[in-house]
């Protein structure tokens, strides 16, 4: 008798913990990445060092300072590019401090692209360099007309790359 009850009691504890396993929610999902879409804002490139205080006096043998030349040139503001080997179109906005150029840009699927450039003494080309979000960079020439509202140009010397003020594409496109 003793040994059926022990067995009853053990067939019940079986059953019980079965049962309460059962029932637990024992779920097991993988944990998904989260997308996020990153814009990047840019309101100022930060300025040059300051000039020292007081300058030395020139001298017979000393030539005297540069004057550092005025910038003819205004990229500010809304321009449409294109860029790639499809020559995909996009808005973008450009922001020039005296010869700094910056413009950032979505290209889709999350992702943006940023320019960093330097007008050209002789304000007729911009130079730089360009970064993804994805991770990739490289350099891009920007050669502008006349008017200075529209480009010819190139990233890493062979992908199309061009833009406008009005929205009109550029022909050529590469430069």
């Amino acid at each position: 008798m003793k040994s059926s009850f022990l067995r009853l009691v053990i067939v019940l504890i079986a059953i019980l913990a079965v049962s309460v396993a059962c029932s637990l929610p024992f779920v097991i999902s993988p944990v998904q990445p989260e997308e996020k879409i990153v814009y990047v804002e840019i309101t100022s490139i930060p300025a040059a060092p300051p000039a020292p205080t007081s300058a030395p006096a020139p001298t017979a043998e000393s030539p005297a300072p540069a004057v550092t030349p005025t910038v003819s040139v205004n990229l500010d503001g809304s321009w449409a590019i294109w860029q790639g080997t499809s020559e995909q179109q996009l808005d973008i906005d450009f922001l020039q401090i005296g010869y700094s150029l910056v413009g950032n840009t979505a290209t889709g699927n999350g992702h943006s692209l940023l320019f960093n450039g330097t007008i050209s003494q002789d304000g007729k080309s911009v130079s730089g360099t360009w970064e993804s979000t994805s991770g990739t960079s490289g350099s891009f020439i920007m050669a502008l007309d006349a008017s200075y509202s529209a480009f010819s140009g190139n990233l890493g010397g062979g992908v199309p790359f061009c833009g406008s003020r009005s929205g009109t594409k550029p022909s050529p496109c590469i430069k």
